[in-house]
């Protein structure tokens, strides 16, 4: 084996890890809304990170961050959802059904 290689093979731990970056950013877990394809060159582009030895949860989560989605303009699933949460409190985060109820 050669030292160059530093995750020539995932660990149990490493494929947790890389889980939890994808959760992180919005492709992967339940309230993920993204598609197959999209999780999966999400995860590709971070095996290749984490083979190369960048191995740090923080570290994986911004070069993900970094490289976003080019389906939805550069940004990743969870980019997406917090501009769509920030437009709406910018908007008075309520809409007039929302006066009639009171």
């Amino acid at each position: 084996m050669s030292s160059n290689i530093l995750h020539e093979y995932l660990e149990p731990n490493d494929v947790n890890l890389l889980e939890r970056v994808l959760e992180r950013a919005g492709y992967y877990g339940t309230a993920s809304q993204v598609g197959v394809g999209d999780t999966r060159s999400a995860a590709q582009f971070l095996l290749n990170l984490f083979q190369a030895g960048i191995d740090t949860e923080d570290d994986l989560v911004a070069a993900l961050d970094a490289r976003g989605s080019a389906e939805e303009g550069g940004a990743t699933p969870k980019q997406i959802r917090l501009e769509a949460v920030n437009r709406w409190a910018d908007e008075g985060g309520r809409n007039s059904l929302d006066d009639n109820l009171e």
